[in-house]
């Protein structure tokens, strides 16, 4: 998905091979948040990750677990970068006291998301690991608080939008769309040549992340949920007001109140209309 995502050591520093990283006490990872290493379990999370064909695991991210640097930690699993194939990918890895007992709904809805163009790709799955595209980018409160003009900022905001209703559309519901903060990047493709501001704002891309609370039962809302997250009482909607993107609320209500009632394209574009 992303052209960065080829091996670049200079970013990330040298891996440590698979081989090396299965060893004490960087193995404890594979099962965290045991505090007591259980061989059963380490013998089959190090089973699975060797059928994942993974080259190396990466000491790189903002949080340390176990003196280790990871992309991200939730409650559902911990995320490493990895090498595989001469690229740089995302390794989730089911925390032991996870409430689901695999990652095989979250990556059905992984896979149903991507046939959508939605999320970071799925490459391949397992009972414990989920082995995804790098979304390399900035969490969306970051990149705003950079100062974004509306442009750029507009530009992702529909986006993200347009991203929720295709999942409407695809009849999942992502189910973690109101705190969106912990659930977007924003990747900037770097322009070949200088282009006009315009065309610069529209090298962002947001990602959606994490969906390990992914839903094909639950009727979907992800453009009523994300709209709301979005636009009032969140602290992105706070940085939005500062770019100059604001709406009425009750009138944004109203809106929303018809698109859930019903779900069309045109109703979603009648949403839209209220950003600009």
């Amino acid at each position: 998905m992303f052209e960065e995502s080829v091996l670049n050591e200079t970013v990330f520093g040298e891996p440590v091979s698979l081989h090396n990283f299965l060893r004490a006490p960087t193995d404890s990872l594979l099962c965290y948040p045991a505090t007591k290493l259980d061989t059963e379990c380490i013998v089959e999370r190090i089973h699975e990750i060797k059928a994942l064909n993974i080259e190396g695991v990466y000491c790189f991210g903002p949080k340390q677990i176990n003196h280790w640097s990871c992309l991200g930690l939730g409650y559902c699993g911990l995320v490493l970068l990895v090498q595989c194939q001469g690229r740089v990918a995302a390794l989730k890895v089911r925390r032991t006291d996870a409430p689901q007992n695999s990652f095989a709904l979250e990556a059905q809805g992984l896979a149903i998301a991507n046939r959508a163009q939605v999320g970071p790709q799925l490459f391949a799955d397992s009972r414990n690991f989920l082995l995804m595209d790098y979304a390399i980018g900035q969490a969306l409160d970051e990149w705003l608080l950079k100062g974004q003009s509306r442009d750029a900022a507009l530009c992702v905001i529909t986006r993200l939008l347009e991203q929720a209703f295709r999942l409407d559309q695809a009849g999942i519901d992502h189910g973690n769309l109101r705190c969106v903060t912990h659930h977007v990047v924003v990747h900037h493709k770097q322009p070949r040549l200088y282009q006009s501001r315009l065309y610069q704002s529209r090298l962002y891309q947001p990602v959606l992340l994490d969906f390990s609370s992914v839903s094909t039962r639950r009727r979907p809302a992800n453009v009523t949920t994300l709209a709301q997250g979005l636009l009032w009482g969140t602290v992105i909607a706070r940085y939005l007001k500062e770019t100059g993107i604001e709406v009425d609320r009750q009138t944004c209500i109203q809106q929303l109140r018809a698109y859930k009632r019903s779900p069309t394209l045109n109703n979603f574009k009648r949403l839209l209309k209220l950003l600009y």
